[in-house]
């Protein structure tokens, strides 16, 4: 079955049309069952042909780019077929997701680097990149992590370039978004500038999550019983819609000057968005939509957290606390959420943070001017953000 997403790794010049790449699926897989009513098949469908028809209009793919795109998309459509086929067998809809702990907070803020210490807990199950891009084992038997890790290398994300920004790696604990894949959602819009895709998609939060239960349903079956690890900064933008998915869940949100984040983020964007196009990045359009995008989030996240999530299972982290000393900060969070951190739990983060090369590797500067920002576009947006939650104004360029 390592054989069905063999065109992944290989080169695409064709325009990207969503039938055409629905059918290489099928034959790929030999399935076609994608979901019917279910799974919401029909929109599925609907915003495949939305983003492909997008991505041709004006993502301004190169040779390689549009390889890469390829294998994206082709490896999350064999995915999906082949996860809903061995969904059917593993009685997967009776299990409930009990009390996972969830983080979220400005990317770019350490969540990371603390769900990655998190994942070193024996008692908690984070979802390794691997097993969130392929969810079903390999008929033959084949090692979806060494499968994943090429497709990661032949799509650009494991350059040095890139994991200087941002780690990815086929073994790494992956965020929500990418359990989300499937159901077609907000993750392209970080690749590709498709904005009639983003506003076409705006509705879809709940089906997003939806999905994701589904597949960590499958996932634990007839595994042993842990507390699943997740996170996601884009969980800000729907704080309700993941509490309505996960209602026990324990939560912890990171905090960091915006001043520093925004410039970071805009250049992870830009430096995606460049494995594909060399012309459709625009450093200053970047900077500008994740300002807007941000500041709306963490006005949401205050205003929900002075009034609904007053009395909410949820841990505040600060950067600063966070890299002084992590492992008081994992203590303090495990404390508020009411759940114990074992020795064994605490030693295994220790060696963890021994030889964990991202949270040591140098720091990159990125500068507000770089993105079309500065000091007073930053205090304009976020300066209610920043005293609410006594975030400490870092050294800004």
């Amino acid at each position: 079955m390592s054989g069905a997403y063999a065109s992944a790794l290989t080169g695409f010049a064709a325009p990207l049309a969503a039938e055409a790449l629905l059918a290489e699926a099928e034959a790929r897989t030999g399935l076609s069952d994608w979901g019917g009513k279910r799974w919401n098949e029909d929109r599925f469908r609907y915003d495949l042909a939305i983003l492909c028809d997008e991505i041709e209009a004006k993502a301004r793919l190169t040779a390689t780019g549009r390889s890469r795109a390829h294998s994206r998309l082709i490896t999350m459509l064999v995915s999906r077929l082949r996860y809903l086929d061995a969904r059917k067998a593993a009685g997967a809809d009776a299990e409930r997701i009990a009390a996972p702990l969830i983080g979220s907070g400005m990317p770019r803020a350490g969540t990371t680097f603390l769900h990655g210490l998190f994942a070193q807990d024996p008692a908690n199950r984070a979802v390794p990149a691997w097993e969130a891009a392929i969810p079903a084992p390999l008929g033959d038997g084949g090692d979806r992590a060494a499968l994943y890790a090429d497709i990661l290398a032949f799509q650009g994300m494991t350059a040095p370039d890139v994991t200087a920004i941002h780690p990815f790696g086929s073994d790494l604990p992956e965020e929500c978004i990418f359990l989300q894949e499937g159901n077609i959602g907000s993750l392209y819009g970080v690749y590709w500038s498709v904005p009639d895709y983003q506003a076409a998609i705006a509705d879809k939060l709940s089906s997003a999550f939806a999905w994701q239960i589904g597949v960590m349903q499958y996932l634990q079956a007839d595994a042993p019983a842990r507390r699943w690890a997740l996170k996601g900064p884009g969980h800000l933008f729907g704080w309700r819609e993941l509490l309505i998915a996960f209602p026990d869940a324990r939560l912890y949100v990171n905090h960091r000057d915006p001043g520093k984040v925004i410039p970071s983020i805009a250049s992870l964007f830009a430096k995606l968005r460049s494995l594909f196009s060399d012309e459709a990045v625009d450093p200053a359009a970047i900077g500008a939509q994740q300002l807007a995008a941000w500041q709306y989030a963490t006005g949401e996240y205050a205003a929900w957290r002075d009034c609904e999530g007053a009395d909410a299972c949820v841990s505040d982290v600060l950067f600063t606390d966070l890299v002084t000393d992590p492992l008081e900060t994992v203590a303090r969070v495990y404390d508020e959420l009411d759940l114990s951190l074992t020795a064994v739990a605490r030693e295994a983060m220790a060696r963890h943070l021994e030889s964990d090369h991202h949270a040591s590797a140098p720091k990159r500067a990125y500068t507000l001017a770089e993105y079309g920002l500065d000091e007073a576009a930053i205090e304009a947006a976020f300066a209610p953000y920043i005293e609410r939650f006594a975030i400490e104004r870092e050294t800004r360029r």
